[in-house]
Parts: structure tokens; sequence; C-alpha cells
């Protein structure tokens, strides 16, 4: 723990090998025992629901607008046209509407900086309209005024950032590979890739009086309402 201007360092020496079977070490002795999915009879005999089949009555769709340049400030967009067009109910913008998504187990929505790119693809807007093709089709009418800004996208000369308040020692690295008997020293690159989703990006949303009822692919239930809660203040 830290008060802010008091670091706290982790020391953890490995010096000699670790011979323990870590299957055997680990807590929730899960791994390597048969156990029974209570979803898998449903998923692969196709009865399994996904979020976007059920849908309530009057429902209206959102389609995320995305960033086309990997770093910039967006000065302005054509927000008041779209609104005009068939179908469309709004267009939500601006950091008080849209979050980055929350990676892992942050447990709270981190706030997106107004109109600050920082990736290709990055939300930046959301069109909402009484259909999906309207709101497609909307999405894809947004014009973005951009100032553009330098991007660092090859990680061989980006910046490594080094957290200021906390520190970890292992050891000494250098001295375990000058000791070492084989040393073996590579660089491996791999091509993009993209996962194969087993339904399409989707979530429902529905509220009932002051309650919220959110249907999607969720991996982390208690962060993912934590989440959500502070997204939603």
């Amino acid at each position: 723990m830290t008060d802010g201007s008091n670091i706290s360092t982790a020391e953890l020496t490995m010096n000699e090998p670790d011979d323990r079977n870590r299957l055997d070490a680990t807590v929730q002795g899960l791994i390597h025992t048969g156990m029974d999915r209570p979803d898998g009879p449903l998923k692969v005999s196709g009865r399994a629901t996904y979020a976007h089949e059920d849908q309530p009555a009057d429902m209206m769709t959102g389609v995320l607008v995305r960033a086309p340049a990997a770093g910039g400030q967006i000065t302005g967009m054509n927000a008041e046209a779209v609104r005009k067009l068939d179908g469309v109910r709004d267009v939500f913008h601006g950091k008080t509407f849209l979050r980055n998504p929350a990676q892992g187990t942050a447990n709270e929505a981190p706030v997106q900086p107004d109109g600050k790119i920082s990736y290709i693809g990055q939300p930046v807007a959301l069109v909402v309209a009484d259909t999906f093709e309207q709101a497609r089709h909307a999405a894809h009418m947004i014009e973005l005024q951009i100032t553009p800004e330098d991007a660092v996208t090859d990680l061989d000369v980006a910046e490594i950032e080094t957290p200021k308040d906390k520190q970890s020692s292992q050891g000494d690295l250098d001295a375990a590979l000058s000791d070492a008997a084989y040393t073996v020293d590579e660089t491996y690159r791999t091509s993009g890739h993209n996962s194969s989703a087993m339904e399409p990006h989707a979530a429902i949303a529905q509220w009932d009086g002051g309650k919220l009822t959110l249907r999607g692919s969720y991996q982390m239930l208690k962060y993912n309402v934590n989440e959500l809660a502070d997204a939603l203040g």
C-alpha cells in the first residue's frame, strides 16, 4: 500500500528451480478434473440462445461509429444532420456517453477523453435508430472532422511505461543468464489474427422502472456488474 509518497517494493527471489507440481499446488482444485458443463449440451445441440435472439417489443438498435485513424482529436461531426435521417432517435458522442472498454478486472469504467482518438476502430459515437438497418446506415453517414496526431504503431520504437507506484524484484537476471548452462535469445513474430466468435457482438438492454436487465456474453460477471454500474452512474 502507498499513501502517495511512500513506495512499496515487493521482493521475490527465485535462485533455485521450483520442482513443485503446479497442478497440485493450485487452490481451486478444478484443473484436470472431469466436470459437466451445464451449457455444453445446449451448445452442441444448437439449442443455446444468444443475446440477440431475445428482442423485446419496440426495441431500438444502436450502432457504433468507429475512428478511422490511429491518433488524433475529433473537432466536429455532422451529428445534427444525421439526427434528421429516417428512424434515427439520437446520436451520442463525447466523454459523457462513451467509455473505453474496461479491461479484465478493472472493476470500473474508464473515462474516455473527449474526442481523443487512441487507436483505429475506437468507438467515437453511437447512433440509435428504430431498426438495425437505419442505425447502420446513419452510422455510415457520420462524417468526422479530425486533427491528426502522431501515433506509435511499431512496438519496436514504442516507449515502455514503467509504473511508479509499485516495484517488483525477482533477483539478478543478468547474473542468472550468465551462470546458465544454455541460453536462448530469439525474437518471434506472428501475423495479426481475429478470434472466431460464436455469436454476433451484441447486448440487449431493457429498463423496467428503475431496474436494468442486460443480456450479453459476459466473462467476469462480478466486474461486469460494477463496471456497468459505474458507467451508468
